[in-house]
């Protein structure tokens, strides 16, 4: 609970500073919120590399992986109704919705991190760090295939449109390489990111946390 509305404070622009107590309102309704309300689910599949080099095109993903055998692909969602709520919102008090779009953003990585936790636990090895489409040259419009080869529209309700953004809007893809003996791990932050011009992170001389 701390560590998300940390988060959240930090995508709404709170950096070192403490919300007042307005602020602290909103944050404290909306987590309330969309805990009561998200319905977070995912999917993961497991393969070897060898089998799925379609899935894992460019070199961002390929130096990535260089040290994985085997590779999971996941999604996650916290579903329809978190999307709702800030639909929502946005028509009644937009400053709510800004608050809620944070809570949900932080919501999604905490979800994506505890999914990363269950995997070590299930599958044993050596893990990379999870690495999604758009990250580097890993292609955005590889979303459509990831779904389509989880399966993720049927068993989670996960889709995509035609310019690979994810529907529901809270929702993640990613892939994590696993090998039997230790990675060297590889580089993530800012310079592997294709939001890196445009990121107003970077503007304002932070980062989104993916560093």
């Amino acid at each position: 609970m701390i560590r998300v509305k940390a988060e959240a404070l930090r995508y709404l622009g709170y950096r070192g500073q403490e919300p007042d107590e307005a602020a602290a309102e909103l944050i404290d309704r909306g987590y309330d919120e969309l805990r009561a309300n998200a319905v977070p689910k995912s999917v993961h599949r497991i393969a070897e590399k060898s089998t799925v080099t379609e899935l894992l095109r460019g070199e961002s993903i390929a130096k990535h992986l260089a040290g994985s055998d085997r590779v999971i692909f996941f999604a996650a969602t916290l579903g329809a109704e978190a999307d709702r709520l800030i639909r929502t919102a946005e028509i009644r008090d937009m400053a709510y919705a800004l608050v809620l779009d944070a809570l949900a953003s932080a919501m999604t990585e905490e979800y994506c991190d505890s999914i990363e936790e269950e995997l070590k636990a299930a599958y044993h090895g050596h893990f990379t760090w999870r690495f999604s489409p758009g990250y580097g040259d890993y292609p955005i419009d590889v979303q459509q295939e990831l779904i389509r080869y989880l399966n993720a529209e049927k068993l989670i309700g996960l889709t995509v449109t035609e310019s690979s953004i994810l529907l529901p809007r809270k929702s993640v893809t990613a892939v994590i390489g696993i090998s039997d003996a230790p990675q060297a791990k590889g580089v993530r932050g800012c310079t592997t990111c294709n939001l890196r011009e445009t990121c107003q992170y970077r503007k304002d001389g932070t980062t989104c946390g993916n560093s």
